[in-house]
């Protein structure tokens, strides 16, 4: 029998798995797909409206609503997931830089400003004043003429075909030297034309494998830095998190399904036994002394709704707290300010990462939960406004609380 069992595999589900690790556990992962890091940009968002220190701007956050999973989780969660965070990256190669000091500010693909507080390699060089923005001619994308003044397009023998190269087919051609030299070959003969560029920045697709090696190689044979700017999903940067970070538990005995959708959970009298799998054949049981739910929202399938207005958690049947009027589920503007309703839906939890009944009492001993499978108040900012920050504090809460580590 494991120790934990963890259900998905997204930014909650691969961090509260590395974090169960670092404690010695034993450790299973069973999910129906790979996640949101493929569909994410890879950094990770604490809370990006803040100005200035974000310990001030969360602290502000919880008190205002302490039903937000931050205040449930506690500050000193989001503390100690990021540093467990910066280890562990580390460890699989792939160091983000960050602090709760400020917020990053990187250029998004229309031009615009975004700011995640910890970034992986590739997002973290300066653009400076005056950068030359790369695209690849005949790529769907990027288009590099939306993000600076300066911009240029290349050629790529990848897109040379009859469809358009998806962002992981490029990323892995650049883990090739004479892919990276016709590049910068490219770019170096545009530079030539102009005066005063900074920086270059391309598409995030700067290598699968070794994306610091592809872009300090870049940066030498052009001669100015280099940096990544995010694109369309599949996320590059998210997809080489997914797999060093899976590379990394299954080297240390972690058990990872992937693929597998769990179809529901068992639970024995007022304690979580384990969950049912389906597989070939009839449905497989697997037994854990404690579960992490950690399936993500309505996006990710944690979540179900119908066009009734009916929102439900399949696996356990958890009570789902939700807008019940459907017409209200969304604002007037698809791009509002103000975070959809129906964004907000989730289960009730508390401090410890327990769900709760519809009485507000633990639903079953053992079964904790982290990331957006939890619900946010009404009133707070967009979940896209801090969607890893609470993944990885979540996640964080739940396996101290699961491996009674508090």
């Amino acid at each position: 029998m494991d120790d934990v069992l963890i259900v998905g595999a997204g930014w909650a589900g691969l961090t509260a798995a590395a974090f169960a690790l670092e404690q010695g556990a034993k450790i299973r992962v069973i999910a129906q797909g790979i996640g949101s890091p493929a569909i994410t940009p890879g950094w990770i968002s604490v809370l990006d409206g803040a100005q200035g220190d974000l310990h001030t701007a969360l602290a502000d956050l919880v008190a205002h609503f302490p039903d937000h999973p931050y205040a449930l989780a506690g500050i000193e969660s989001v503390t100690a997931a990021l540093q467990t965070f910066e280890a562990f990256s580390a460890k699989i190669g792939l160091p983000y830089a960050g602090s709760l000091a400020h917020n990053h500010r990187l250029i998004s693909p229309l031009g615009g400003l975004q700011s995640p507080a910890y970034v992986p390699p590739g997002y973290r060089a300066s653009a400076g004043e005056r950068p030359l923005m790369v695209g690849f001619r005949g790529w769907r994308d990027y288009y590099p003429a939306l993000s600076g003044e300066n911009h240029t397009l290349i050629d790529l023998d990848v897109l040379n075909r009859q469809w358009d190269a998806p962002p992981t087919e490029i990323a892995r051609s650049f883990d090739y030297p004479e892919v990276r030299a016709h590049a910068a070959d490219q770019v170096c003969a545009h530079l030539n034309r102009l005066k005063g560029v900074s920086a270059v920045g391309f598409p995030a697709v700067l290598g699968l494998s070794h994306p610091s090696e592809v872009i300090a190689d870049l940066s030498q044979r052009i001669g100015l830095p280099v940096f990544e700017v995010a694109t369309l999903p599949p996320s590059v940067p998210g997809t080489r998190l997914f797999n060093l970070s899976r590379r990394y538990l299954l080297d240390h005995k972690v058990r990872l399904q992937i693929g597998h959708p769990v179809i529901r959970g068992l639970i024995e009298g007022d304690r979580v036994i384990g969950v049912e799998v389906a597989a070939a054949g009839k449905p497989e049981r697997f037994r854990a002394a404690a579960v992490i739910l950690a399936t993500g929202g309505l996006y990710g399938g944690g979540l179900f709704s119908d066009d009734r207005g009916q929102v439900w958690e399949p696996i356990f049947g958890l009570p789902v707290k939700h807008e019940p009027d459907r017409s209200r589920w969304f604002e007037g503007r698809m791009m509002s300010p103000a975070s959809h309703p129906i964004h907000q839906a989730g289960i009730s939890v508390n401090h410890q990462m327990q769900p709760l009944s519809t009485q507000g009492e633990v639903f079953a001993a053992g079964l904790y939960a982290a990331g957006h499978v939890i619900a946010y108040p009404t009133g707070t900012p967009s979940p896209l406004e801090t969607y890893e920050g609470v993944a990885l504090a979540t996640a964080y809460r739940a396996v101290q609380y699961a491996l009674g580590k508090t």
